[in-house]
């Protein structure tokens, strides 16, 4: 036998006896009738990553929460001349608000009101780098008080009524700020994924042409751990403003030459008659950067079994002296491979926006009353003590929030997504305010002479707020009322009066002091006030005409360190400037 054609014989014999292929880490190899085919086996299902970061999303901005509570505004510029020591004086139409029992101390028919401009300055400070607040002021004019009283005789006593429009809460409230916002978060995942499919090669050369159709599963496990960070500076810009006013009917009687009594029934309503509907509102303007950075680690794992069908060419040789081909065929076993990846992730978005939120409280309505007793001890002291029930205000309130959100790519240069929200929500609300209670004496030294002094008590503990389905809350931080009481605050004031009689007319001078605490979350804030007033009066019975003026002085220190809830670190110094002009006709 010639050389030649023991070489075809060995070749065939090889051919037909096919020895099983032996695989690589992915890739297989087909022994053929003209040589070994090597080829490539690839993983199959996603070629990315299975678990992929996720793109860095800012929160919504939220600024915070901001309450200030209500406060008592007080009646009149001869009260508020000595510095509202006047339960247990209480001489003029004002007495209504003061102690409906000094109301039949009145001896012509009345009508009196009263106007009262303020200026308030808060000086913020805060322990935080990230909260930067300087100062804030504002001011305000109101109707304070309206009224008409008309003293009369019936059974065999002393009696007056009188109709009255007071100022009784004043909302106003201003408040500014800078805040860096910087949080970072952290988060992590896993996900395993099957995937299973048909891949055909092809192989082709002068010598072979080869059909190679690999059924392959692949097992792909991917973890990730991705950290998340931003950095956003915000300013912020709250203003709230209205006040609750009351319209009172109330009348007082003489018990006997030396006692009397009255009562107030006070029906309250949101100050759309002579002042502000209550309104709020906060305005920021925030921007800063949001980064994104992600490990993540992916195994795959593929295995599976392959068929293959070919034909090796053979050119003239030896004995065969014309080419030929030689069919073949057959299958074999993927042996499993394993590619593991490491990779990394860097994302940074620019983002900048605007949010607005405005609440409105309409057709707020209440009803509550006042009491009154004056006794008049002897020629020299008086008694007074009054008590005004607690109360509760409904009312619907609207709350409308608008959020325009940019962000952008690190470079500033190309928007990736703009996102804006728009809210409203409506609900039934309740204000339960808080009862008051006042006990003075007044010393007549004389018939020009005057001394003040009283106690009082606010019961702020019962003062709450409640939307229609949610859980009755503390109106100062917003917190559940059990878990977040206020207490109580109480009050003291001294005044005095001094009358100077002319012929023709009667100049008062007045002066007081007073000390008071205002609800806060922790204890009551501590406030002291000055106040002076004088008056005229000008002509004579039966037309007379009196004009009162007070000045009043508030001052504070490491006060409303409550005023944004959930900010620690910040305390006001607050000044307070207060004028109040009556105007009193008798007939």
């Amino acid at each position: 036998m010639k050389h030649s054609d023991r070489r075809l014989i060995r070749g065939l014999v090889l051919w037909i006896a096919f020895l099983c292929p032996l695989a690589l880490a992915g890739s297989l190899t087909i022994d053929t009738p003209q040589g070994p085919v090597t080829i490539e086996v690839p993983h199959v299902g996603p070629q990315g990553n299975l678990v992929r970061p996720g793109a860095p999303q800012p929160a919504g901005f939220t600024p915070p929460s901001i309450f200030s509570a209500p406060l008592p505004s007080g009646s009149g510029a001869r009260a508020l001349g000595t510095a509202g020591a006047f339960t247990a004086l209480a001489d003029d139409a004002t007495a209504a608000s003061w102690n409906p029992g000094g109301l039949t101390q009145l001896e012509t028919p009345e009508f009196s009101y009263v106007l009262r401009g303020s200026r308030e300055s808060q000086q913020h400070r805060s322990s935080s780098s990230s909260f930067q607040t300087d100062g804030d002021e504002f001011d305000a004019l109101h109707l304070n008080y309206m009224s008409i009283a008309y003293p009369f005789r019936w059974l065999q006593r002393n009696w007056v009524a009188s109709f009255n429009y007071q100022e009784s809460y004043d909302f106003t409230q201003q408040f500014t700020a800078q805040k860096l916002d910087s949080s970072g978060s952290s988060d992590s995942g896993a996900q395993a994924g099957r995937y299973t499919d048909t891949v055909v090669d092809r192989y082709s050369d002068p010598h072979v042409e080869l059909t190679i159709t690999e059924h392959l599963t692949t097992d792909v496990d991917s973890t990730i751990r991705q950290m998340l960070s931003q950095n956003m500076i915000s300013s912020l810009d709250f203003e709230q403003q209205g006040v609750i006013e009351a319209f009172s009917p109330a009348f007082a009687v003489d018990l006997n030459k030396r006692l009397a009594a009255g009562m107030a029934l006070n029906f309250y309503q949101d100050g759309k008659t002579f002042g502000n509907a209550i309104r709020s509102s906060i305005q920021a303007d925030y921007s800063g950067y949001s980064d994104s950075t992600a490990l993540i680690d992916t195994t795959r794992r593929t295995s599976g079994y392959y068929t293959y069908d070919g034909v090796a060419h053979f050119e003239p040789s030896g004995d065969i002296p014309f080419p030929y081909d030689v069919p073949f065929n057959g299958d074999g076993t993927v042996e499993p491979f394993t590619d593991q990846t490491d990779s990394t992730s860097r994302n940074r978005h620019y983002v900048e926006g605007h949010y607005n939120e405005q609440n409105e409280f309409d057709d707020l309505t209440g009803f509550n009353a006042t009491f009154g007793i004056l006794w008049a001890v002897n020629t020299h002291i008086n008694l007074g003590l009054t008590v005004d029930l607690p109360w509760t205000a409904e009312a619907s309130m609207t709350k409308t929030v608008n959020n325009t959100q940019t962000t952008y790519d690190s470079s500033r240069s190309r928007v990736v997504d703009v996102s804006e929200t728009h809210t409203v929500q409506n609900k039934d609300v309740e204000f339960t305010f808080p009862a008051y209670a006042a006990a003075g004496i007044t010393l007549k030294w004389n018939n020009r002479t005057y001394s003040m002094f009283e106690v009082s008590q606010t019961r702020w503990s019962d003062f709450s707020f409640q939307a229609d389905g949610e859980e009755k809350i503390n109106p100062l931080n917003g917190q559940p009322a059990d878990a977040s009481p206020i207490d109580d605050c109480w009050a003291a004031r001294v005044g005095t009066e001094h009358l100077l009689i002319f012929p023709s007319t009667i100049i008062p001078l007045r002066a007081g002091f007073a000390w008071e605490e205002h609800p806060a979350v922790d204890s009551p804030d501590n406030y002291w006030s000055v106040s002076l007033g004088s008056g005229v009066s000008i002509g004579k019975a039966p037309v007379k005409c009196t004009i009162d003026v007070a000045y009043s002085y508030t001052w504070a220190n490491d006060v409303l360190s409550s005023l944004v809830p959930g900010q620690s670190g910040l305390a006001s110094d607050v000044e307070k400037h207060q004028i109040f002009v009556s105007n009193i006709w008798h007939f």
